[in-house]
């Protein structure tokens, strides 16, 4: 049921998301994007350290970005996915990133208009995926926990739950997990019965601190 979930929320994103650009205006409120690299819009730029993490910070990554050539922080030379789909729903492009957003104290502003980024290069999920070099699955949850509470701190709880509940979620892990190979046949079912317990949980835990409307992708 919740794969169906997802896939009907991306069918509605697509479907909506035409009239939305030919509106100009969005047709949610705010997108909340947790994931790897194929949509990470600059958090990895921003982790502490600098030895084994994936940064995106190099000359070809953004070379055909709109104002460009620059990097941005997406591992793509232009938009990634979650960009697309942010301009299908009626935005310019994908919200910023998380840390991005903290390190200029303005993530709360953002949260309530245009959404945050979570994503992270080299996440999986499963925390011990590229461990200690990006922001796994489970943390991403718990700084978008922690963005909610600040959310309500500024605008309250009932406003922040409508807000949430009318929002759109993406999420994008698995490539990473490719990474994790298991040494025999016998110790493949229990790797992905320990990936889609995860990826279950964590979508559970979006639904219980209020969010509705999905779009998510584990391969």
């Amino acid at each position: 049921m919740k794969g169906i979930i997802v896939f009907l929320g991306f069918v509605v994103a697509l479907a909506v998301g035409v009239g939305a650009v030919r509106a100009g205006k969005p047709v949610v409120p705010a997108v909340f994007v947790l994931g790897d690299s194929t949509l990470d819009v600059g958090n990895n730029n921003h982790l502490p350290g600098k030895d084994g993490r994936p940064w995106a910070n190099v000359p070809f990554y953004g070379v055909d970005f709109p104002g460009g050539p620059m990097p941005t922080g997406r591992f793509s030379n232009g938009y990634n996915i979650a960009d697309f789909i942010a301009k299908n729903l009626g935005f310019e492009r994908s919200p910023l990133a998380y840390l991005v957003l903290k390190s200029r104290n303005y993530l709360i502003p953002s949260a309530l208009t245009r959404g945050v980024s979570y994503a992270s290069a080299g996440a999986g999920i499963l925390d011990s995926t590229n461990a200690g070099n990006n922001i796994p699955l489970s943390k991403q949850l718990r700084y978008f926990a922690s963005t909610k509470s600040e959310m309500e701190a500024a605008w309250g709880t009932h406003k922040v739950s409508t807000l949430l509940a009318n929002s759109f979620f993406l999420l994008g892990f698995g490539s990473n997990m490719f990474q994790t190979n298991p040494k025999t046949p016998a110790e493949v079912a229990p790797l992905y019965a320990i990936l889609v317990s995860n990826y279950s949980s964590a979508i559970t835990d979006l639904y219980v601190m209020g969010a509705r409307k999905f779009q998510g992708s584990a391969c």
